[in-house]
């Protein structure tokens, strides 16, 4: 536990300053301020909250007997297949480049424009494996999902109850953390340039299959969501919704989220370094790393 805390915090911070590479999110926090200052245009004396039983009672009717009709609306629509790929090329952004940078880093192969360099070090054959493997954790949780809806859809429809909501968003949330983790992984072992595309999926599948992983896995990444949805959403968010100062704002929200956003990219790779290390394959492609 200590040679692994080791690795998430003091390498973590060490290679992050070294190389700074992930300040990439200021461009998206301008976006947003945009976005929020449309939104805050309107009345907000105007607006009334409910009382939470009331929210809540509502909340469940929509999920439970609104919200299915919709998903099999949008699925039927074309344009949903356009914001799928959208979301995909958004994915390849924020998560195989960087992932091929840090690989570079891992390596000692990092020199001057090492970020673009990374970019163009990206084959074709990679972002289809990670197509795929991002195709297997979506089918996964969308079973999980489905499931547990049925579970407590059974239970709405035998007592019209809010606790039916309460056990569909925490049973179905249990699955997020090992989503998150596939969606990380997947990228990661996309940009290891040994390995067949078998052997790949075979270390992809450790984890939904290998206990020791999936239970690592579950553990880091929901650490990291209640991290980043605190400073990589909430925070920045409400300070980009309440300050006047438009540069201000950005400045404060940017120095709040960056820096986080950019140590948990960091520690996710060493994360993966670290629960991978068994495997050859991964060894082999950071033997420079496992050595030092």
């Amino acid at each position: 536990m200590k040679r692994l805390i080791n690795i998430l915090l003091g390498q973590s911070v060490r290679d992050l300053f070294k190389y700074k590479s992930f300040f990439l999110l200021i461009f998206v926090l301008i976006l947003a301020d945009r976005f929020i200052k449309q939104i805050s245009k309107s009345n907000r004396s105007g607006i009334q909250i409910p009382e939470f039983k009331t929210l809540s009672l509502q909340a469940a009717e929509y999920i439970f007997e609104v919200l299915p009709f919709q998903i099999f609306k949008w699925l039927t629509d074309y344009r949903t297949l356009l914001i799928i790929i959208l979301l995909f090329l958004l994915k390849q952004l924020i998560s195989m480049w960087p992932s091929s940078d840090m690989r570079r880093m891992h390596r000692l192969e990092r020199e001057r424009f090492g970020l673009f360099a990374s970019l163009v070090s990206i084959h074709g054959k990679q972002v289809l494996w990670d197509a795929i493997a991002v195709g297997v954790v979506v089918m996964i949780t969308c079973f999980w999902i489905l499931l547990c809806f049925a579970l407590s859809f059974f239970t709405w429809n035998l007592y019209q109850s809010t606790y039916s909501l309460l056990m569909f968003l925490v049973f179905s949330g249990m699955v997020f953390p090992i989503s998150m983790a596939g969606f990380s992984f997947s990228s990661k072992l996309a940009v290891i340039s040994k390995g067949s595309f078998s052997q790949k999926l075979k270390l992809y599948f450790e984890l939904f299959t290998n206990r020791r992983v999936a239970s690592g896995a579950w553990l880091f990444f929901l650490v990291r969501i209640v991290i980043e949805a605190i400073f990589v959403v909430i925070l920045p968010l409400t300070v980009l919704w309440t300050m006047d100062n438009a540069v201000v704002r950005v400045i404060i929200a940017g120095a709040i989220a960056t820096p986080v956003y950019s140590f948990l990219k960091m520690a996710s790779f060493k994360f993966f370094l670290y629960i991978y290390r068994p495997y050859s394959l991964v060894e082999e492609e950071y033997k420079v790393y496992y050595q030092d």
